[in-house]
C-alpha cells in the first residue's frame, strides 16, 4: 500500500467511526421521552419470566425468541425505560460498520461510506433501534447474512459460512416475518449458479445457504413450530394454486379479518414511505427517484447480477409478506418489511452516486461534485426533517403515566384491573400483577370490585378488541357512577367503589397527586360539572397546559359553555 493509500484509508476508517458515532447518539437521544407502548410492555412481560416458562409460550403469541431471550437477561440488570430499550440502541449502532462493509463490497469504499450514512439517519432504522421489540435485531441479522453471502459467492472462502450462519440464526430466531429473506436469497444464489460465470461458486454457496437456513429450521422445530409451520405453509399453498381464498369474507379467514386493503394507498403509506423520508409526495418522487436511477445505473455499468439481487430482496419478502396477511385476515404494519431497507438503501446509494459518476469527464469539473451535493442536499433536507418528527411527535400511549398515578393514589386494598391489557402494569406497576386475560369479562370486574375498598378499572384501545364483552363492561361502569380519569387519548381509568355515590368518590380525587396533564384535569371537569367551580378551576388548569392553540380553543370554549 503507498503512503497515499494509506492515507486515504485512514481517512474512510476515521469517516465510518465517525458515522458510527453520530449513528450511536441520534439513536440514544431522547431515549426514554415517551412511554414503553403495548408490544414492547408485552415483551418485557413475557421475558421477565422463566426461561422454562416463556419460551415453549412464544409460539402462542407467534413470536422468535433470540430478543426475548435478550432481554430476559438485560432486565435482570435493570427496569428503566431507557435501559430496556439500549440493547436496541447497540444493536442498530452495530449494523452501521456491517452496512460499510456491505457496500463496500458490492460498490466499493465510497458506496460503502454513503450506505452507512444513510442507515445511520435513515428514520425508519432509527425509529426500531429505540423500541424494545425485535426489529434492530432483524436488520442486524439480514446485512450480516447478506455480507457473507456476498463475499462467499465472490471468493469462494469456507470462513464466510461463520458468519453467514450467525446472520442466518439473528434474523431467523428474531423475527419468522424475517424468514422470508430465504425466498431472495435462494432464488438469487440458484440463477447465480444455474448461470454459469468465471470463478463461479454458486454450487457451494448454494449449499452453505441451505445448510445454515437449516440449522434456524431445526431450532424453531425443536421449539415447537412444527405444526404452525405446516398448517400455515400448506394452507397458504392452497391459496396461491385457488387465488380465490384471498378474496373471500373476512369472517371465513383464519384471523377473521380483512388483511390489508392492496393499493397505492398501501404502498404509498406504509411501505414506500417509511423505507425513504416519509409518504409526502415530494419525499416519494426524490428518494424512489433516485433508487429508480440507481437500479438504472447498476444495469448500465454491466451489474445484472447485483441488480437481480437488490430487484428480488426488495419486492419478494413484501409481496409474500402482504399475501400472507391478506390470506390470514391480519393487519400490516410496516415494521414487517424492515428486512428490506438494506437493499433500498443500496439502490438509493447507487442512485446518489451515478450522476455524478455519468458526469465525471463533463465541464466544468465541478459539475460531478456540485450534482451530488444537489442530490444528497435534498435527500438530506427530507430525512433530517423526518427525523425531526419522529423525536417531536409522541405515539406511545402513555402506561408509564398510568402506573405514577396509580403508584401516587392507589390504596394499599384498592383492586387494579387493565382490562385485556393486564401485561402493562405487569411490567410498570407490579402490585397489579395477574395472569393475562384475567379482566376480559364483566363477571370477573364485578367479582373484583365487590370485594375491594375502592377499584381502579383501565380501559383502553386495546380492551376494544374484546368487543360485547368491552361494551359490557363499560355500560356497567357508566351504571355504577364510576369517574372517568383520562390519562392519555387512548387510555381512561375508572374509578369506583361497592355503593359509593359519584359526589363522594370526586371529592376523594380532589385530594389525589395529579400529575400535570392537561387530558386529565379536562376530564375531572366534565366530571364535576355540577359543581362549576371545581369545574372551572381544572378547565383553567386544562388550559394552562394545553399542548396546542387547537385544544386550548377547545377547553375555553368548554369553559365558556360551563359559565353559562
Amino acid at each position: 500500500m503507498t503512503p497515499k493509500d494509506y492515507r486515504l484509508e485512514t481517512i474512510v476508517r476515521l469517516t465510518a467511526l465517525a458515522l458510527a458515532a453520530v449513528g450511536f447518539a441520534l439513536r440514544l437521544y431522547a431515549l426514554g421521552s415517551e412511554s414503553l407502548w403495548f408490544d414492547e410492555l408485552l415483551q418485557l412481560d413475557i421475558a421477565q419470566g422463566s426461561l422454562a416458562t416463556f419460551l415453549p409460550e412464544l409460539r402462542h403469541y407467534a413470536a422468535a425468541p433470540l430478543d426475548y431471550i435478550i432481554s430476559h437477561f438485560w432486565i435482570g440488570l435493570g427496569r428503566g425505560d431507557v435501559w430496556v430499550r439500549l440493547p436496541a440502541v447497540i444493536l442498530g449502532t452495530l449494523t452501521l460498520p456491517l452496512a460499510y462493509q456491505l457496500g463496500r463490497q458490492l460498490l466499493g469504499p465510497s458506496m460503502g461510506l454513503l450506505l452507512m450514512a444513510l442507515l445511520a439517519f435513515s428514520p425508519f432504522h432509527l425509529r426500531y433501534s429505540q423500541e424494545t421489540r425485535p426489529y434492530a435485531l432483524v436488520v442486524l441479522g439480514v446485512t450480516l447474512t447478506a455480507y457473507a453471502l456476498w463475499q462467499l459467492r465472490r471468493t469462494g472462502r469456507w470462513q464466510y459460512i461463520i458468519p453467514l450462519q450467525i446472520g442466518v440464526l439473528i434474523f431467523s430466531l428474531a423475527h419468522l416475518f424475517a424468514t422470508v429473506i430465504f425466498a431472495p436469497l435462494l432464488v438469487f444464489i440458484t440463477a447465480d449458479w444455474l448461470v454459469p460465470r468465471p470463478r463461479n461458486h454458486g454450487a457451494m454457496t448454494l449449499l452453505a445457504l441451505l445448510g445454515t437456513g437449516t440449522v434456524a429450521l431445526i431450532i424453531l422445530l425443536a421449539m415447537g413450530w412444527a405444526s404452525a409451520f405446516y398448517y400455515s405453509t400448506r394452507e397458504f399453498g392452497k391459496a396461491v394454486v385457488e387465488p380465490e381464498k384471498f378474496t373471500v369474507e373476512a369472517a371465513e379467514k383464519p384471523n377473521q379479518g380483512a388483511g390489508p386493503r392492496v393499493g397505492w394507498t398501501l404502498i404509498q403509506e406504509d411501505i414506500l414511505g417509511p423505507l425513504g423520508a416519509g409518504d409526502s409526495a415530494t419525499s416519494l418522487w426524490l428518494f424512489n427517484g433516485i433508487a429508480g436511477l440507481g437500479l438504472f445505473y447498476l444495469l448500465v455499468e454491466g451489474r445484472y447480477r447485483l441488480s437481480l439481487l437488490l430487484v428480488l430482496w426488495l419486492s419478494l419478502p413484501i409481496v409474500l409478506i402482504v399475501a400472507f396477511l391478506v390470506f390470514r385476515g391480519t393487519f400490516f404494519a410496516s415494521r414487517y418489511i424492515i428486512a428490506t431497507l438494506p437493499a433500498y438503501l443500496i439502490l438509493l446509494t447507487a442512485g446518489l452516486l451515478a450522476l455524478p459518476r455519468w458526469l465525471r469527464c463533463a465541464q466544468p469539473r465541478w459539475l460531478p461534485f456540485g450534482a451530488f451535493l444537489l442530490l444528497a442536499g435534498l435527500v438530506w433536507a427530507d430525512l433530517t426533517g423526518e427525523l425531526q418528527q419522529l423525536y417531536r411527535e409522541h405515539t406511545n400511549e402513555d402506561w408509564r403515566l398510568v402506573a405514577l398515578f396509580l403508584r401516587q393514589n392507589a390504596g394499599p386494598n384498592d383492586a387494579i384491573m387493565a382490562v385485556n391489557t393486564e401485561f402493562t402494569l405487569n411490567w410498570y406497576y407490579p402490585p397489579a400483577t395477574v395472569a393475562a386475560n384475567t379482566f376480559d369479562t364483566l363477571e370477573a370486574i364485578q367479582n373484583t370490585v365487590a370485594q375491594a375498598d375502592r377499584s381502579w378499572v383501565i380501559l383502553s384501545f386495546f380492551s376494544t378488541f374484546l368487543e360485547d364483552d368491552f361494551l359490557k363492561i363499560r355500560a356497567w361502569l357508566s351504571e355504577q357512577g364510576a369517574i372517568q380519569l383520562t390519562l392519555d387519548p387512548i387510555i381512561t381509568v375508572y374509578y369506583l367503589g361497592p355503593n359509593v355515590p359519584p359526589p363522594q368518590l370526586l371529592e376523594e380525587i380532589r385530594s389525589f397527586a395529579l400529575p400535570p396533564d392537561h387530558a386529565l384535569y379536562a376530564s375531572l371537569a366534565r366530571e364535576n360539572r355540577r359543581d362549576p367551580a371545581v369545574a372551572r378551576r381544572y378547565y383553567e388548569l386544562a388550559i394552562e397546559i394545553a399542548p396546542d392553540e387547537e385544544t386550548r380553543a377547545a377547553y375555553r370554549a368548554a369553559l365558556e359553555l360551563l359559565v353559562r
